[in-house]
């Protein structure tokens, strides 16, 4: 073929990627003789007939997009430009399919499951992110994350996967997106993450802080930060931070880890009576669900004596379990508040149409006019308290994370 030729093969090769059948087209393509040396001017269909490609294959074709993101990589095309952003969102879906591949085992044997977000990203270039890269976008009214919350959420998963420290140009762009971006528990954990991979403890520490304030309901953000203080630090403050992930919601399937770690801070405290009972849990779980017993386990048992009866330890638990919430919120100043409204319960009805009972709701209005809205139920308060009852509150981002009634002597 002759060059002009060439060029309005790849360019018809477009249009039939974009119609639907781009892997077949690439195929054709890359098996034609006379298209070993795309022109200049081919490079760019090209990048947009793998990006269809890429985005047409099936999850479980991993060799294949990987060969795809490799040959896009080896090819001369505008950056930064929107096919080089698009690339890099595939190269996202590939790196979570292959994560939650259930046939991995098969796949180590071979390589084919390795693939390297950080390493791709490297090779594709950070310094081309394009500003529109960090605009969110909506669906159905629902709010997407941007490209590059996107990249920080695969990267930092990666990095901390393999406990290799961030590089500075990786860095900076977390730091940009603490800016750009409403606080939220993801990023201030992530940003966390950032921080303990540099040996930043206290920063990864506050950061882990912020996030339970964004959202005190997730077990595994209070676990992270109990996982911070060492025995030496703190070892009570420790053991509370385990117990309140434990009641944290969140299926006991995943909070097996945070009994065996109770264990061994209980063992490290001289609690061994107690470190068995968390242990003879462990084994339990461990056992019901046909998984090998973890090598902490092990280490645990050792420490404590032999003909150890196991007790139960939520009585260490109840005398402790304050210090986890003192932790979080001593910080943040006391706010007098006032009782100004109260909401009674209603029953409600969840999408798939079952009902929830409601929950009561107060109104308290500060010294400067500011209402906040909170359930007094989850704060151990009576519901049914009068108008102007007087309490403070700590706010954070503008809501109420925590109440107490005055007392009056």
């Amino acid at each position: 073929m002759e060059t002009n030729e060439i060029i309005q093969f790849v360019s018809d090769g477009f249009d039939k990627a974009k119609a639907g059948v781009a892997v077949e087209t690439y195929h054709t393509i890359i098996n034609h003789p006379d298209m070993r040396v795309l022109p200049q001017k081919s490079h760019y269909p090209m990048g947009w007939i793998i990006y269809y490609a890429l985005h047409q294959s099936p999850a479980h074709a991993v060799r294949e997009r990987k060969q795809l993101l490799a040959h896009y990589l080896r090819l001369n095309v505008a950056k930064p430009h929107k096919l080089h952003s698009m690339i890099l969102t595939e190269a996202f879906r590939l790196y979570g399919d292959v994560k939650s591949s259930e046939s991995v085992s098969s796949l180590q044997s071979s390589g084919e499951s390795r693939f390297s977000i950080v390493k791709f990203a490297e090779l594709w270039n950070l310094a081309y992110i394009r500003p529109t890269d960090w605009n969110r976008k909506e669906h159905e009214g629902k709010q997407l994350p941007s490209t590059v919350e996107k990249l920080i959420t695969h990267y930092t998963d990666e990095l901390y996967g393999m406990r290799v420290p961030a590089s500075d140009e990786f860095t900076g762009i977390i730091n940009q997106a603490m800016v750009a971006y409403p606080p939220t528990d993801r990023l201030f954990a992530q940003r966390a993450q950032i921080h303990e991979l540099a040996g930043e403890k206290e920063s990864a520490v506050e950061m882990l802080r912020n996030a339970i304030l964004a959202s005190s309901t997730k077990f595994y953000l209070w676990s992270r930060l109990a996982n911070l203080i060492t025995d030496k630090d703190d070892l009570r403050l420790k053991v509370s931070l385990l117990y309140k992930a434990l009641r944290c919601p969140g299926q006991e399937d995943f909070k097996g880890k945070i009994h065996l770690q109770l264990a061994a801070a209980l063992a490290e405290g001289g609690a061994f009576p107690q470190a068995r009972w968390e242990l003879n849990h462990v084994k339990e779980f461990y056992g019901n669900k046909g998984w090998n017993l973890p090598r902490l386990y092990k280490e645990t048992e050792k420490k404590i004596p032999a003909g150890t009866e196991a007790a139960d330890p939520s009585g260490i638990y109840r005398k402790i379990e304050h210090l986890a919430d003192d932790f979080i919120y001593e910080s943040l100043p006391d706010i007098p508040v006032r009782k100004t409204y109260h909401k009674p319960a209603a029953e409600t009805t969840d999408r798939y149409g079952n009902r929830r009972p409601g929950q009561t709701a107060w109104r308290v209005t500060d010294a400067e006019g500011n209402n906040y809205w909170f359930n007094p139920g989850r704060y151990g308060i009576q519901e049914d308290l009068p108008a102007d009852t007087q309490l403070t509150v700590k706010v954070f981002g503008g809501k109420l994370v925590k109440a107490r009634l005055i007392i009056e002597d």
